[in-house]
């Protein structure tokens, strides 16, 4: 009977952790997230709230968990490899431009719709596959049928017309990841146990021997770039990976007035939103040269241009600049091990005794340390960063591992992942003497 125990048992956690969010967002005067076209998005739970935050995190677990229970094994299976159906659904939304032709206000019939699809497009769908389509992604609350044959928004829909990073992110991953997904086995086949970031399903996918990144720096590839980054600006502005969680998840004060090299800092946005929460901190943000071409480089704000700078370097070189902290942030799990330790290597020239490398990454955590919710999508991640660039995450001793297979003389001081962040810090110190031909270097001066 341990069976009907389990189920009975996480019932009542789902009744409990409901209670705990509708008490908290009742005493806010707070309404909770909706389908309905004008209901909120997101949960308005910040991290800092962490028993609704964490309750959130909880219930979201044990609903999966009850659903699955509910399932049985056999039909779990089912609904598991029949989803790419619900994705083929989601990749015609996206490539029609449905959204854009419903009315945000009101409905519109299928017919109508159709009408204005075909238009939009120059391209042929009649009414009954759009019916059906679009049937199926009501099923996910992805459009509603108010009236029979009438069609309007959802919260769902409505951002995939108005919020540029989710549009991005459907896109992304439907019509240009996808290819790479269904050839994930091929690849394993293909180059067993490489380590060569373009030895992906990917570029099998693609027909290219480029990485992932060198292709998207191709200058006919700008438009997959772009896309590429306003997905990940969405991932960004997570409230468990977002800036706020960077700003506060390390003790950034401590270090006084010192220079942080930002190692592929993108556009500077984490930087500059550190260096605005710590005004004496000085950043120098480095990225490829393809990041800094007059139509990809970004700008920094004239209150913050004398001390964030935008350069470029490529990682694997040797580090030119001489400086007190080295700042990866989401850049190691780019990376298979060999080119991790190359990156670290690469720094050496410039370290001198008591320089930092810090590190703001995911890491794969132990069994029953997170919910299984939550490391579901860590698993995700991980097998997304190995279809696009045959690289990995790793687990918290890996990291240890990692700077020791680089040299030595790197000591890790501090491995922690604060309690609402997705992410983890691992901090690691120089410990060798300066090294006399490196440390001649580029001093920055800011």
């Amino acid at each position: 009977m341990a069976s009907l125990e389990r189920m009975r048992s996480v019932s009542s956690e789902i009744a409990e952790k409901t209670r705990i969010i509708t008490d908290y967002l009742a005493s806010k005067g707070l309404e909770a997230t909706s389908h309905d076209v004008d209901g909120l998005a997101d949960f308005p739970i910040p991290p800092s709230d962490v028993e609704p935050y964490m309750a959130r995190l909880d219930l979201i677990s044990a609903t999966r968990e009850l659903y699955l229970l509910s399932l049985g094994p056999k039909k779990m299976l089912q609904e598991t490899v029949w989803s790419c159906i619900d994705m083929a659904a989601l990749h015609a939304v996206w490539a029609f431009k449905v959204p854009q032709a419903v009315p945000l206000q009101g409905s519109i019939s299928f017919d109508d719709l159709t009408a204005k699809v075909v238009e939009m497009n120059k391209a042929a769908i009649g009414v009954a596959m759009l019916r059906r389509i679009l049937r199926l992604t009501m099923t996910n609350h992805i459009f509603t049928e108010p009236t029979k044959n009438q069609v309007a928004h959802t919260r769902a829909s409505r951002l995939l017309l108005q919020d540029a990073s989710a549009e991005s992110q459907v896109g992304l991953i439907c019509d240009n990841i996808w290819p790479a997904v269904v050839s994930f086995v091929s690849a394993l086949k293909k180059w067993p146990a490489s380590e060569e970031p373009n030895h992906a399903p990917f570029n099998v996918a693609y027909d290219t021997e480029l990485s992932f990144f060198d292709f998207l720096s191709q200058k006919e590839n700008q438009w997959l770039s772009d896309r590429y980054n306003s997905s990940v600006k969405g991932y960004g502005e997570a409230a468990m990976s977002g800036l706020d969680q960077v700003v506060a998840g390390y003790p950034w004060g401590e270090l006084g007035d010192k220079t942080v090299v930002d190692m592929g800092g993108n556009q500077g946005d984490v930087a500059m939103a550190i260096a605005r929460a710590h005004p004496r901190l000085k950043f120098i943000v480095q990225d490829k040269a393809g990041m800094r071409t007059p139509e990809s480089i970004g700008t920094v704000p004239p209150e913050l241009a004398d001390r964030v700078k935008l350069t470029a370097h490529d990682m694997l070189e040797p580090q030119p600049v001489v400086a007190d902290v080295y700042f990866f942030r989401i850049v190691f799990h780019c990376f298979s091990d060999k080119y991790c330790v190359k990156i670290l290597q690469a720094l050496v020239p410039a370290l001198g005794k008591g320089s930092r490398v810090i590190i703001n990454d995911g890491a794969m955590p132990e069994k029953g340390t997170v919910g299984r919710v939550e490391e579901r999508y860590l698993r995700m991640g991980d097998l997304f960063v190995a279809t696009t660039m045959n690289s990995r995450e790793r687990e918290v001793g890996e990291w240890t591992d990692l700077f020791a297979r680089a040299d030595g003389r790197y000591q890790v001081t501090r491995v922690w992942k604060p309690q609402t962040s997705a992410l983890y810090f691992i901090e690691a110190e120089w410990t060798g003497e300066k090294e006399e031909s490196g440390r001649r270097g580029i001093h920055p001066r800011l």
